[in-house]
């Protein structure tokens, strides 16, 4: 083990300060020793002409501290471009030498990671439907899977960030992640001790991003082929944040104030709630009436009687003790938080839209289980033809269709039972087979 780089090409293997000029781009991983610093332990690159693997000396042996970076460029041919490809990249150029430099080179960084996101990324609610859908898969759910077919349909077009994941999705490739908890738990002596094991692992992750890019990259272009977008990209990954001593505080100013704001708007969204609790039904209200209003009734013990049917001592019905808000709607019983012992809710609660009374092209919201965010459009309305210039006319669009029988699968109570209103879907950016929520 020698600290620095070495170069693997022709069969041999040479010491260097730096990957040489003519290796212009780079795909690269980097190993850090999370328990003992931030900084780099391992890294590994691979161009068209070689390969590449970086030893930090500190766990070579030839420096007592760990606070080294990686070099890629010499700093006389910093203005020769050279490109560095990785997954979450990001991470890996925190530890470049390069980067710290007051007077910035030629270099640049593309995020497979980010490409991916862009293309066939999960938000945020998709996430647990696909580790569900995905664990069902695992272990030949079947019942599952007929029910959750949909959630199929997204599976089989994406998955989760990880190079793990991504590498499975587009290449088939399975990562063995089991000699990443050196890095993560261990220590300096057991990255020492199995050293070799350590960088066959950052090399195989380097050869994964590497096949991962030469199929998120072309996705991306047909995804976003404007030239700008790719260039937004790169830029993306060139940010600076430079900060003195007044850092610290500065967030932790921060962090006082993300919480006060945030602890602001859950307690208005829990006034909705109340509000709308305190209504006692949906009335006329378009948006109240979507809710599940449908109240448990009290619930109490089982009474003891005497023998001439009078209670015995203490054995008159009372109240249920476990049962809660009794005699609230359904959808506020959802909301209950026993930790916390009142609801939660948020602005990405399914019920939100309701309590905001949000509104698309003006007319009120309304979740559809089959279709996703809809909004209700008036009959005599939905025939109309004109036309702001931003939406198309209301009566170029497709009109939803719902089941009228109660014994379908698919039946949806508010919107069979409405005959006054026509629903549409929320458009989104994917098109008509897409849905929003």
């Amino acid at each position: 083990m020698q600290s620095g780089w070495t170069r693997y090409a022709d069969g041999g293997a040479s010491r260097v300060r730096v990957p040489a000029r003519e290796d212009g781009v780079l795909v690269l991983d980097v190993e850090v020793l999370v328990p003992e610093s931030p900084y780099p332990v391992l890294a590994a690159a691979v161009s068209q002409r070689a390969w590449y693997l970086w030893v930090s000396p500190h766990l070579a042996g030839d420096s007592a501290h760990p606070r080294h970076l990686i070099p890629l460029t010499d700093p006389d041919e910093a203005e020769r471009p050279r490109l560095v490809i990785g997954h979450s990249v990001g991470y890996d150029r925190a530890r470049i030498q390069d980067e710290r430099r007051l007077r910035r080179g030629q270099l640049a960084f593309v995020d497979t990671m980010s490409l991916h996101v862009a293309g066939r990324g999960l938000c945020t609610r998709q996430r647990p439907q696909w580790q569900r859908y995905a664990r069902a898969r695992r272990e030949n759910d079947a019942e599952y899977l007929r029910v959750n077919s949909d959630t199929g349909r997204i599976f089989d077009v994406s998955s989760l960030n990880s190079l793990r994941e991504v590498a499975r999705h587009y290449c088939g490739l399975e990562l063995s992640k089991e000699r990443r908890s050196v890095f993560v738990e261990g220590s300096l002596r057991e990255v020492r001790a199995r050293f070799a094991a350590l960088a066959d692992y950052c090399a195989r992750d380097v050869d994964a991003t590497r096949r991962v890019f030469a199929h998120v990259l072309p996705a991306f272009r047909r995804k976003c082929p404007h030239a700008a977008s790719f260039a937004g990209a790169l830029a993306m990954l060139e940010a600076y944040l430079p900060v003195d001593g007044a850092w610290p505080a500065y967030v932790a100013r921060s962090e006082r104030l993300l919480g006060e704001l945030s602890e602001s708007v859950a307690r208005r969204m829990r006034e909705l709630a109340e509000d709308a609790r305190r209504a006692g039904g949906p009335q006329d209200d378009a948006w109240l009436r979507c809710l599940d209003w449908t109240a448990e009734a009290q619930r109490f013990t089982k009474p003891r009687l005497r023998r001439d049917g009078s209670y015995a001592k203490g054995g008159a019905p009372r109240p249920v003790a476990r049962q809660r808000l009794a005699g609230a709607p359904k959808w506020y019983r959802d909301l209950w938080d026993a930790k916390r012992g009142r609801i939660h809710v948020t602005v990405r609660s399914r019920v939100a839209p309701y309590l905001l009374k949000l509104r698309w092209r003006g007319f009120p919201l309304y979740y559809s289980a089959a279709h996703g965010w809809t909004f209700r459009v008036p009959a005599a309305e939905a025939r109309s033809t004109e036309s702001d210039g931003t939406q198309p006319p209301l009566a170029s669009l497709r009109a939803l269709r719902f089941a009228r029988d109660a014994d379908d699968p698919a039946y949806e109570p508010i919107p069979a039972r409405d005959a006054d209103g026509v629903y549409f879907k929320v458009p989104h950016p994917d098109g008509d087979a897409a849905r929003c929520g």
